[in-house]
């Protein structure tokens, strides 16, 4: 039987005789100045057996007297009188309280500097908890209000009522170090006014001699080491080196009021970034847990019990105090809210151990709180190249170096989510092959991102395909020497615009590899949101992230959000564009959108473009010559005398021969008249929208 396991002193069927003397004589406290006899005493018998057993009830009575509340009442009186006289409170304490509970209160008053009433308070309370016939008999006190516990507590133990009213201020220790505090939000009866660190404080209290430090670790613990480094958290910028000198000054110098709010979506490695720092600092982390000792989930009350008393008895050791998951101390939902928060406050400028704060959601945190922190770190998901890198260590070569591509441009596929899925994979990976793991890993992924409500793009293709060149685009541009000037200028913007398929996209994809950069790629459709103010974020967010990942960022369809100012109806519709421009002129990057509907776009923000470029059909000569390429791509022989049947194909894109490739993967192309049958269908479609149509008269 572990120590854990071994039933209290104060549990047990038969108490210490002496342990029960001053029971007793503070249940006589409870019962008589304090009015407990009223509920104790029923009509028909005493409320209570362990309480009469502990009272010697049973004496009272002699055995031909039958039992009567009135003559209780006069009985219990009587014998209380009696008792009175005999006490002796000092000597009855100190004998009464069991060794073990003794040692573990004096070992907090040294600790701490605990005063004599402080002490006695604190012992009283945990047997309290431990005993059931001492919580029991404060039941029959009723109710109290807050004032009244105050009374109770002196009345019982002996004390002033200015004594335990100091020993239970705000700014005293119980209180500030989290060992106890009172419940002002209701009534209740004693026990439940009176909060302990935990639940299992007490019982801890009373099992074993345990020094603070060992009992406190079983709140919090030190923190598990991390595979990651700082390194992997590169993206933060100037904040990890700036971390990196000030935390070990502010441990040396022991400075209060260190505190570092990291916050960002769930996966993105808050909690891994903290580890990674404590290790690289060579400070020890100790985390506040989150469930106590027997695995269940750790209330508010508790995790602040035990922040309170890190904060004192971590003191000046060489320590990162790590409170996860914090939205429950921030809600101002929750009870004592208020009297919280300005503990809370006093608290972000007093801890004496630094203290790194991780959350999901900042929004929650009143401002008065957010200027407290020294630091106030964003965690979001590692750039593009990071992304790579991880998804490639993870698949361990089952995923082509084109499908790493692909999820890499995903930037909600954070790390807690890829490692997840590699986990999965990894279990399974004995009974599939290759190939289906890949398909596994990014099956499990894209369910993960729907579930989220996050639209999922992981097949979409970051690849210009296999027939591609420049000189079949049809542009008055130079569109070789455009890249070149990128290529050295790094900053500029383009406006793409013509009918689809006519390979804007192509080129943007094209220009970024010429540059040897990434491509951020996104669709009107990934920036409109239903709700306001909410494609304003999206837009600035994606300028951020291209900012980061040194991207190349491309626009697509972008007369979906950027219309002309003057013909919006409703307001957001304008801030959306006002946006666009706020972002377009601080990006120092390479900027290109890209439309079919030029003239639906807004003036202002054309002019606010470096260039642009009108991407056309085809001409006589491109055609000829795209179709021959395509025709040597799929190894079939190119007639000279369907030249004239391709020219005619005015309104011919390179887009159409892509999608007459798409369907080659299903039905192939025979021959070169085979080919040039599907793109005369794919232009008959266009040239018969082109023409419109005539209502009914």
């Amino acid at each position: 039987m572990s120590a854990n396991d071994t039933p209290s002193i104060l549990q047990q069927n038969q108490i210490d005789p002496k342990t029960a003397d001053l029971l007793r004589a503070w249940v006589w406290q409870m019962m008589l100045p304090l009015g407990g006899q009223s509920d104790f005493i029923g009509e028909h018998g005493f409320d209570d057996e362990s309480v009469a057993t502990l009272l010697q009830a049973n004496l009272w009575f002699s055995d031909a007297d039958a039992y009567e509340p009135v003559a209780a009442r006069a009985h219990m009186k009587k014998h209380f009188v009696k008792w009175q006289k005999t006490i002796k409170w000092d000597e009855v304490y100190q004998n009464g309280v069991p060794e073990v509970l003794q040692q573990n209160i004096l070992a907090w008053q040294q600790l701490l500097g605990l005063n004599a009433v402080e002490a006695k308070i604190l012992t009283f309370v945990i047997m309290m908890y431990q005993t059931n016939v001492l919580s029991q008999a404060a039941q029959f006190m009723g109710e109290l209000n807050s004032r009244q516990v105050v009374l109770c507590l002196a009345v019982v133990l002996q004390l002033t009522e200015a004594d335990v009213r100091h020993a239970l201020g705000h700014e005293q220790a119980l209180f500030h170090t989290g060992l106890l505090k009172i419940d002002h939000s209701s009534e209740y009866p004693l026990r439940s006014k009176i909060d302990l660190m935990s639940s299992q404080f007490a019982e801890w209290m009373c099992q074993e001699v345990i020094s603070p430090v060992e009992l406190l670790k079983r709140h919090v613990h030190t923190a598990p080491t991390t595979e990651l480094n700082l390194q992997d958290f590169s993206h933060l910028g100037t904040l990890v080196p700036a971390l990196q000198h000030y935390l070990p000054k502010v441990v040396a110098k022991q400075h209060k009021g260190c505190n570092i709010l990291v916050y960002g979506v769930a996966g993105t490695g808050k909690t891994e970034f903290t580890r990674a720092l404590s290790q690289d600092l060579g400070l020890e982390c100790i985390e506040v847990a989150w469930a106590d000792d027997e695995g269940n989930p750790a209330s508010r009350e508790a995790r602040m019990s035990a922040l309170r008393a890190a904060q004192h008895i971590f003191a000046k050791q060489n320590m990162l105090l790590l409170f996860d998951e914090v939205e429950d101390v921030f809600n101002d939902g929750q009870k004592d809210y208020q009297l919280n928060k300005g503990w809370l406050n006093r608290m972000l400028e007093q801890n004496a151990v630094p203290t790194v704060w991780i959350t999901n959601r900042v929004d929650v945190m009143d401002r008065a709180f957010l200027r407290r922190f020294d630091m106030v770190i964003e965690m979001k998901a590692p750039p593009r190249a990071k992304r790579r890198d991880m998804i490639a260590r993870l698949t361990h070569g089952f995923l082509t170096e084109a499908e790493i591509e692909q999820l890499a441009e995903h930037e909600d596929l954070v790390p807690a989510m890829l490692e997840r899925a590699h986990k999965v994979t990894e279990e399974v990976g004995d009974a599939l092959s290759e190939r289906d793991q890949a398909v596994l890993y990014k099956q499990l992924l894209h369910n993960t991102l729907k579930a989220q409500g996050i639209s999922s793009h992981l097949n979409r293709k970051a690849d210009i395909g296999a027939v591609y060149d420049i000189q079949w685009i049809n542009s008055r541009q130079n569109l070789q020497q455009l890249a070149d000037g990128f290529a050295q200028s790094q900053v500029g913007s383009l406006c793409l615009y013509g009918p689809p398929g006519t390979g804007k996209s192509a080129y943007v994809k094209w220009l970024a590899k010429q540059m040897d950069k990434p491509l951020l790629y996104k669709k009107g459709s990934d920036l409109l949101s239903k709700y306001v103010g909410e494609s304003e974020q999206l837009i600035a967010a994606a300028f951020e992230e291209a900012a980061r990942d040194n991207a190349v960022l491309i626009f697509d369809e972008v007369d979906s959000f950027l219309m002309d100012r003057r013909q919006a109806s409703q307001s957001w519709e304008v801030t959306q564009v006002n946006e666009m421009l706020t972002q377009m002129e601080a990006f120092q990057g390479v900027f290109v959108a890209t439309t079919n509907l030029m003239k639906h776009l807004d003036q202002a923000a054309l002019r606010r473009f470096d260039f642009k470029i009108e991407f056309g059909f085809l001409r006589l000569e491109q055609r000829w010559s795209l179709f021959q390429a395509y025709c040597a791509h799929f190894q079939l022989e190119c007639p000279a005398a369907l030249e004239y049947s391709v020219g005619k194909l005015h309104m011919l894109t390179p887009g159409d021969f892509a999608v007459v490739a798409k369907c080659a993967r299903i039905t192939p192309i025979t021959s070169a008249q085979h080919l040039l049958e599907l793109l005369q269908a794919e232009c008959a479609l266009k040239e018969n929208g082109s023409k419109g149509s005539f209502g009914f008269v």
